[in-house]
């Protein structure tokens, strides 16, 4: 029986890990951040070499649409807007400021948002998302962009007005799921700095996908208990020399919290008893079950709460 439960422990980890690594490997993760991102722009082919490299630029969206061939550089345009979310036809449109006409503010709005063109377990990042991304780099230009774990690119843009593409090479406009009235919030990124900008959604501009946090969860069918459950993520991530994992409980249950490494391995147990209602709090010191210090690098925290079972990501730093 324990054999049984090991195995699928270990089956659930390597799934996790596959979903973590995104799509057979094609996925970054910023160790500044703890965040996992696409190695790539959508409809790029490569993962850039430079910041001007013209296979990594990739496809130009507008905010809120599919990839339904819009979002190809060299598709044609219309000048009708669409009063539906999906126009059923692979034409740029030509609008001001929106190619939806009402326009719909729940477009793109997490991992089952209408209309996500990002893989599976993936989704357009907030501002918040990628304003911590871009305070994480070296420098705030398009030189600390290419210099991070995203390799973003200086892709241009596409006109609204014109449907031509400008800027290739010298300016680059990363969407966000998030808007800001009639506009919609971009990371725009040029050769002197880089910053948090609105755009018109009628505009195209490039895509980067973020990996949805809660593609890693895994909760019982039984929601009564996740209710009852409440995680918290670990504080600080990345840490050195200590992490806090915090809980609520708000009856009594058994709790589990192990760790593991990336190959799947048992490193510590943390909690494995029966407690009470309450706010509860556990801290892990990079030691492994003999109280040795481990090795830097990405791990895994699993807890158990009754039928509510969850894994989530950490990094320990030297």
């Amino acid at each position: 029986m324990n054999n049984f439960i090991n195995h699928k422990i270990y089956f659930i980890i390597l799934l996790l890990l596959f979903i973590s690594a995104g799509l057979m490997g094609q996925s970054v993760l910023n160790e500044v951040t703890g965040r996992t991102w696409m190695d790539k722009n959508l409809g790029a082919t490569q993962i850039a070499t430079s910041s001007t490299d013209s296979e990594a630029y990739g496809s130009l969206f507008q905010w809120g649409r599919d990839a339904d061939g819009h979002e190809s550089r060299t598709s044609a345009t219309s000048n009708t807007t669409s009063n539906t979310d999906i126009p059923n036809h692979s034409n740029f449109i030509l609008a001001d400021p929106d190619w939806r006409s009402p326009s719909n503010d729940s477009l793109w709005q997490g991992i089952t948002g209408i209309n996500n063109p990002c893989p599976e377990g993936f989704r357009l990042p907030t501002e918040a998302e990628f304003e911590e991304e871009r305070l994480s780099w070296s420098s705030n230009n398009a030189d600390g962009a290419f210099a991070s774990p995203l390799k973003l690119t200086l892709t241009g843009a596409r006109s609204r007005m014109s449907g031509q593409i400008g800027n290739v090479g010298t300016f680059a406009g990363y969407r966000t799921s998030t808007i800001s009235g009639t506009t919609c919030r971009v990371l725009g990124i040029s050769s002197s700095s880089s910053f948090m900008g609105s755009r018109e959604r009628a505009d195209g501009n490039c895509i980067r996908c973020i990996q949805d946090e809660n593609a890693l969860g895994m909760v019982d069918k039984d929601y009564g208990l996740a209710i009852s459950f409440k995680l918290y993520k670990n504080y600080p991530n990345p840490f050195n020399p200590t992490t806090t994992i915090k809980y609520d409980i708000s009856k009594k249950m058994q709790i589990q919290i192990s760790i593991y490494d990336m190959m799947g391995r048992k490193v510590k147990s943390l909690v494995n008893e029966v407690q009470n209602s309450g706010v509860h709090s556990v801290i892990w010191d990079a030691t492994n079950h003999y109280g040795k210090s481990v090795s830097a690098g990405l791990y895994l925290y699993k807890v158990s709460a009754g039928n509510f079972q969850k894994i989530e990501k950490m990094i320990f730093l030297k």
